[in-house]
């Protein structure tokens, strides 16, 4: 396997660029993030260092503008091209499987569908002349004096590594989305419940406070409306005080519902909101924004 040839260069050689490159990929997005957030931010798809979608790109540069290396200009628009269409198809593949949004450049000029933009693309074309010229002679260098005994055993464990970790992250996304579609429908639970109560009349505006607060706090003035409508019950009818009693009841198991599904978070799923803050669920981006507000606040320490 790792002595078959693609376009004429062995795969192991095509193999180590993809690993080298994610890796740089990683630690320069991540250096990029952190710097614009101001704390650190373990940025990439996978948890791991390594952001293959550099690597990709990476490797696909390599195999394509070998050829014309010693003319820029040449580097520039084949890296502007390589890079856009990378992007672009890997973003529909994300959509795609997950049914989110990753990253958006919709409030950028010159963007298509927030997938790409002219600028971004315009820095890729750039980095691919740097990348090409300054960058892949000296790792070209390095690859070359891997020992092939040694570069083939890190090789399969460093495979073994990217399918366990992909496969965790990809795990946990679809966990995160399920958690938004429980999220949903104890949100809507709760407004139904709500609205065909009469023991409220802004039934409308009830709900949707009770819906911002954060849980801890949500939980605590529904107390205290049980205490304070106790009070103010003492002199009513049985019937109507045990019908107020089973509401607040109803209500406070729905929101301890919610508690649960958010103290269930992974580490992975705080990666991932850290490292991508666009990223948005199509179907259930109401909820996640919400949990994510209310995740990260909660863990802003950490």
């Amino acid at each position: 396997m790792w002595s078959t040839q693609v376009w004429g260069m062995p795969f192991f050689e095509l193999y180590a660029y993809f690993i080298i490159y994610s890796f740089l990929g990683w630690v320069l997005e991540s250096i990029f993030v952190s710097v614009s957030l101001g704390k650190w931010v373990n940025r990439g798809f996978i948890s791991g260092p390594l952001c293959p979608i550099y690597g990709t790109g990476a490797v696909l540069v390599i195999l394509l503008l070998t050829p014309v290396q010693g003319k820029a200009i040449w580097l520039y628009i084949g890296g502007v091209l390589i890079a856009t269409v990378v992007e672009y198809l890997i973003a529909v593949l994300l959509e795609k499987i997950f049914h989110a949004t990753w990253w958006d450049y919709s409030q950028m000029r010159f963007n298509i569908k927030g997938r790409i933009c002219l600028i971004r693309s315009l820095e890729w074309g750039a980095l691919t002349v740097i990348m090409m010229r300054n960058i892949q002679p000296p790792i070209q260098r390095f690859v070359d004096w891997i020992p092939r005994t040694i570069g083939e055993f890190i090789g399969v464990v460093l495979l073994i590594y990217l399918i366990a970790d992909a496969s965790i992250t990809i795990m946990n996304i679809f966990r995160l989305k399920e958690k938004m579609a429980r999220l949903e429908e104890t949100r809507l639970a709760l407004r139904e419940k709500i609205q065909t109560s009469k023991l409220f009349e802004a039934k409308k505006e009830v709900s949707d406070y009770l819906e911002r607060l954060p849980i801890t706090e949500a939980l605590g003035k529904l107390k205290e409306k049980i205490e304070e409508r106790r009070g103010q019950i003492a002199n009513v009818r049985g019937d109507e005080q045990l019908r107020w009693d089973f509401f607040l009841s109803e209500m406070k198991e729905k929101l301890e519902r919610r508690e649960r599904i958010l103290k269930k978070s992974s580490l992975t799923e705080r990666r991932i909101m850290k490292a991508f803050p666009g990223l948005r669920f199509k179907k259930y981006n109401e909820e996640f924004a919400a949990f994510k507000k209310e995740f990260l606040e909660k863990y802003k320490k950490d």
